[in-house]
């Protein structure tokens, strides 16, 4: 691998975890920043960038309520509703 190539990853490694950490404090979402890091530090194609963010995002997301689910902070109905509207939107914006 070439030595501009491993800076430009380490940077983009660095730059996830510090990202991933303040949003982390503060509650914010970290997909609108994922997909520059993507992009630019680990010179993803951009299409392919927006999936994975997407990827990571949830997969984060989804590890952090792991806990709010076992001490029962979730209402499981709200969850539902809003995961369905979602996905609605998700597929009627697709299709347009």
């Amino acid at each position: 691998m070439h030595i501009c190539m491993l800076n430009m990853e380490i940077a983009g490694y660095i730059t996830a975890l510090l990202i991933g950490l303040t949003l982390g404090l503060i509650g914010g979402g970290g997909s609108i920043l994922t997909v520059p890091i993507l992009v630019y530090l680990f010179g993803i194609p951009p299409v392919l960038a927006t999936s994975y963010s997407l990827f990571i995002v949830g997969v984060t997301s989804l590890v952090g309520s792991v806990a709010g689910f076992a001490d029962k902070k979730i209402d499981v109905r709200v969850v539902v509703v809003f995961g369905t509207l979602s996905v609605v939107t998700v597929f009627v914006s697709a299709i347009t």
